[in-house]
């Protein structure tokens, strides 16, 4: 949505603008935020405190009260980040990609760890005139995802980064060998909440992290496509202009 653009109430019939509906974001999520807190303290409190008065049974029901408190936070959390990201102008500047997918493999480095992957990054990944922390957000969705969709074995897990150059664009495709998708997602996995029902088969969030990777992405004149074949893996691939 550009800053020209608008969204009609019904309720109303007046415009609501990009900046209002960012404002209001902020206090709900603002409002949001304190009665998660206290369900996440007082759980918490319970557990430390109480947990000789409960069976098996009520100390379990109050860790996944925490769990899902929890939860909840980092969904608001994140989908604050989002909206705030994706409503203001991209700030572009000459950027080494290399270093854009180093601060991504950082950011992550617990979930690689733990599950022993390996990553084949090429050293002479060229320099794009991007906003730096859309495109970061865009490659760490597509990181995150290859991360969580896998059930090979601790060490069988592999993610490369492929980047070619054609027709004044930069094409950088990252590969996993994760469990794939169903073509009858595939069209689906780029709609805010299309990874959804994916996610929560397997336990996972509310599946807007793709969505944020294609936007962000073609914020920057760029596209995303996958090609996926289920149980042998998935290649994320994004345009840049040179």
């Amino acid at each position: 949505m550009h800053a020209s653009e608008a969204v009609i109430d019904p309720a109303s019939e007046k415009p609501i603008s990009q900046d209002e509906l960012v404002r209001l974001f902020s206090v709900l999520s603002h409002d949001l935020k304190s009665p998660i807190f206290a369900i996440d303290g007082f759980s918490e409190l319970l557990l430390a405190d109480c947990a000789d008065k409960l069976d098996e049974e009520g100390q379990d029901f109050l860790r996944r009260i925490r769990s899902s408190a929890q939860q909840m936070k980092r969904v608001v959390e994140d989908m604050s980040h989002m909206v705030k990201l994706l409503a203001r102008p991209s700030i572009r500047k000459p950027t080494p990609l290399l270093e854009i997918v180093e601060e991504v493999i950082q950011k992550h480095n617990y979930a690689i760890e733990e599950g022993g992957v390996t990553f084949d990054v090429p050293s002479d990944l060229p320099v794009v005139n991007v906003d730096a922390e859309k495109l970061r957000e865009a490659i760490g969705a597509i990181v995150s995802n290859a991360l969580f969709f896998t059930d090979r074995a601790k060490g069988e897990r592999h993610i490369a980064f492929k980047v070619s150059q054609d027709d004044g664009t930069h094409r950088v495709c990252i590969q996993d060998n994760g469990i794939g998708i169903e073509p009858k997602y595939a069209p689906q996995v780029f709609e805010l909440g299309g990874m959804s029902k994916l996610e929560k088969e397997r336990g996972g969030g509310p599946g807007y992290g793709l969505y944020l990777a294609k936007r962000a992405i073609e914020e920057e004149g760029g596209a995303l496509s996958v090609d996926s074949t289920p149980q042998e893996g998935s290649s994320f691939c994004f345009t840049l202009p040179v």
